[in-house]
């Protein structure tokens, strides 16, 4: 049961975690040198939850940065002098996008059989491409097509270059030509590339998709909540600190609330609900007397979804009835609780304080 003096209602909101769009761009620009760039788009998705609904939101963007004009036609359309290819495999691929990495301070890709089948698909429509409706037919929906072949991601981009010469070549004259573009090449946040080749009568297609799955940006976020003390000294001092803005007092950390607040969170993981009450309907208030802590007042807030202690906390200190639970006047211990895992539905991250005055 709540204090008389604590707003009930407060332990009924559920945090809500800024809304995120799905967005994507395409960019297309035309012959430099004896490598072109036939487009180059990316596409980026990322799941949130709704403090109402719990319904995942997404939204769709897709702006074109210039047509393709007629000249580019006569490009893909047009016999290509002999030459020799000079076919290269993922791995070479792989080691050439790495070494620009590297010169950039990203971290190495690994390659994915998934994308590389994605962008050998793209290579071989880009090189039978004989006219303008399709090459941009080939170029659209990069995350659709990497959805189907069975890659969940939450980031996806695109590049097809043409044209002779290795890549690594081709890689600086992009670095050089077109930052904007090279910058999908080095971007941090991907982690996987698949690549793919094709000869057509407008020279060599090479296409790199680089990848960002959802298993793998949880694996990152998981790493680094891996330290749970460190995780609770974090956001106790966030807390404290907005506390502390207030003229008020800082919360004690409690290790039977710790516990109560941890058990939560792993079970809602475990068993895949997101509530305040359990299944069984037990409460805040009984889950904190069931680890030997005698209350007078409990309050709880939780989280999911979020991937770090800044972005729960600052969802939470914009939601009135979470941010009086971290602001009472009442309440005077905390414990604090992090899990994540894969449930019966996705790969989810769940966030629990619990607060209380002894009694």
């Amino acid at each position: 049961m709540m204090s008389p003096g604590l707003d009930p209602a407060c332990r009924h909101g559920r945090a809500t975690d800024a809304s995120v769009a799905r967005s994507g761009t395409e960019m297309r620009s035309f012959p430099t040198f004896d490598t072109r760039l036939l487009f180059a788009h990316s596409y980026h998705r990322r799941t949130i939850r709704s403090s109402a609904s719990a319904r995942d939101r997404f939204a769709g963007v897709i702006s074109a940065a210039s047509a393709l004009a007629f000249a580019a036609l006569a490009t893909l359309s047009a016999p290509s002098p002999t030459r020799t290819p000079a076919p290269e495999t993922a791995a070479v691929a792989l080691s050439a996008v790495n070494t620009a990495r590297a010169n950039s301070g990203s971290a190495s890709l690994s390659g994915n059989a998934t994308l590389d089948r994605v962008a050998q698909a793209s290579a071989e429509r880009v090189a039978n491409a004989r006219t303008v409706d399709d090459a941009e037919a080939a170029g659209k929906d990069i995350g659709k097509r990497v959805t189907a072949a069975g890659y969940g991601h939450r980031r996806v981009a695109e590049i097809v270059l043409i044209g002779d010469g290795d890549l690594p070549a081709r890689l600086a004259r992009l670095r050089d030509s077109d930052p904007e573009t090279f910058a999908d090449v080095v971007a941090p946040d991907y982690q996987d590339l698949g690549f793919g080749q094709a000869e057509g009568r407008s020279g060599s297609v090479r296409t790199l998709v680089f990848g960002l799955s959802v298993s793998g940006e949880f694996t990152g976020h998981a790493a680094a909540l891996g330290d749970l003390r460190a995780v609770r000294a974090d956001m106790l001092a966030r807390v404290n600190g907005a506390r502390a803005a207030k003229g008020l007092p800082p919360l004690l950390e409690n290790p039977s609330l710790d516990a109560a607040a941890q058990n939560h969170a792993e079970d809602m993981i475990r068993r895949s609900y997101y509530a305040h009450d359990s299944p069984e309907g037990a409460t805040v208030m009984e889950r904190v007397r069931r680890v030997g802590y005698h209350a007078a007042a409990v309050g709880e807030n939780i989280g999911e979804g979020q991937a770090t202690v800044a972005e729960v906390i600052d969802g939470w200190m914009k939601s009135p009835k979470h941010r009086d639970h971290i602001l009472s006047l009442t309440l005077r211990e905390i414990g604090i609780g992090v899990a994540f895992g894969k449930n019966h539905r996705v790969y989810e991250i769940v966030w629990v304080q619990d607060f209380a005055t002894p009694g």
